[in-house]
């Protein structure tokens, strides 16, 4: 018995050490200033935070200054990762979840940026290698998020499309924090919501192979996938998703 109590005394320390170290460190970064030059280019390559009020503008950019306190990204194959990436990166990031208050991703470990198309040789499956621009590979206990350099740039460039590669493979890592990636985000979802989703996903991959849907095609390739592409045409252009798709 004494020892269990010593034992959860000593967890109970360690964890308390944990957070404390992390707040202040969290403190730290939130009381650096905010460079002009993020901010100016934020307010020229990022849509979502232009239309922003003052005070969530604020918001955001703490967010951002979070993730990348947080977060490795690094070019692959010499690949240059400068400011605007990192930015691109963090808001790919951020936007899909800015109204949930402290949200973190526990289960991202690191950003690879490519300068093509992603690096994704696979033996068991040929046909997709060196295709995709944007990939979750697992990493030991964690993930890590492969994005193609240029797709990235490309979808905050057309904020009035479908497509961002950045909100897709961050999608993915939101559907994962459930265990799985299978397209059913149920740390997003009371039990209420998961079977009207699941029932609305279905009704809506029907539709896609009808051709009676304007959701990239991309997205009959499974239920993540689904998930991923519905998010990436609602955050890009959620107006006209709004329309078509109530």
């Amino acid at each position: 018995m004494i020892q269990i109590i010593i034992f959860a005394t000593l967890l109970f320390g360690i964890l308390l050490l944990y957070n404390l170290r992390k707040y202040n460190k969290q403190k730290h970064i939130l009381e650096q200033p905010f460079s002009d030059k993020w901010e100016k280019i934020l307010s020229e390559k990022v849509a979502f935070y232009n239309h922003l009020e003052e005070y969530a503008k604020a918001k955001f950019r703490q967010r951002i200054q979070k993730f990348l306190a947080d977060t490795l990204i690094t070019g692959v194959k010499d690949v240059t990762v400068d400011e605007t990436i990192k930015l691109l990166v963090a808001s790919s990031a951020i936007i899909p979840v800015f109204l949930f208050d402290g949200w973190e991703y526990p289960n991202l470990t690191q950003v690879l940026i490519y300068e093509g198309a992603v690096d994704t040789y696979q033996e068991s499956d040929p046909e997709i290698n060196g295709t995709l621009l944007g990939q979750v590979r697992p990493f030991q206990n964690k993930h890590l998020l492969l994005l193609s350099k240029q797709s990235l740039i490309s979808g905050f460039e057309s904020m009035h499309g479908k497509s961002n590669v950045g909100f897709h493979e961050f999608a993915h890592l939101i559907d994962q924090l459930d265990g799985s990636i299978d397209g059913i985000p149920k740390v997003l979802m009371p039990e209420s919501l998961l079977k009207p989703w699941t029932e609305l996903m279905y009704a809506e991959i029907d539709k896609i192979q009808l051709e009676q849907s304007d959701i990239n095609t991309y997205a009959l390739t499974n239920h993540a996938e689904f998930f991923a592409v519905v998010c990436e045409y609602f955050f890009n252009n959620p107006i006209a998703f709004k329309d078509k798709h109530p």
